[in-house]
């Protein structure tokens, strides 16, 4: 996996860095923002484009952009607590694009953070399924762990899928 190096970022961090933020707050800014652009890159790549840089996203990112990517962190069991964190940290960096003039508004304005009782919620009812699952798996001697393993990472993004979709809401 390549790394991903951007001079938008160090800028930002360099600011975040003269307004005193502690060395620990700025490591965990950066890896908030690269976790998103992470996200962002490979989205936009299922677009069929290709974006390398901070600036090169800019054009794809809209309000429904950074709830697609707060989606993404829900659907893939994110704790609630890392999911708010980089939510603020995206709110600040945006809010930081949009003062150098870099976007023409903030995108992040009105995305709000997860409420902990929702999101703890579907993710007992995933981890319950998906542990009733795994014991199933277990119990047949002839199946390797990484099948379970691979079979549960598959049951766990279903169940997402199912969540997201709404189409089953009493399915579980």
């Amino acid at each position: 996996m390549r790394t991903i190096k951007d001079e938008t970022v160090t800028k930002f961090l360099r600011n975040l860095q003269s307004e005193g933020k502690s060395p620990i707050s700025i490591k965990n800014y950066k890896s908030d923002i690269f976790h998103f652009l992470g996200w962002a890159y490979l989205k936009i790549k299922s677009f069929g484009s290709v974006a390398e840089s901070v600036m090169e996203i800019v054009p794809f990112v809209n309000n429904n952009f950074f709830v697609g990517y707060k989606n993404y962190m829900i659907e893939n069991n994110t704790k609630t607590k890392t999911i708010n964190r980089r939510l603020s940290s995206l709110r600040n960096f945006s809010g930081f694009l949009h003062s150098e003039g870099f976007i023409d508004q903030n995108f992040m304005q009105g995305i709000q953070n997860v409420g902990i009782g929702i999101v703890s919620k579907v993710q007992k009812k995933t981890q319950d399924i998906v542990e009733a699952f795994r014991e199933s798996l277990t119990e047949d001697k002839k199946v390797s762990a990484n099948t379970i393993k691979n079979y549960t990472a598959d049951a766990r993004s279903f169940l997402a899928w199912i969540d997201k979709k709404g189409d089953l809401p009493n399915a579980y």
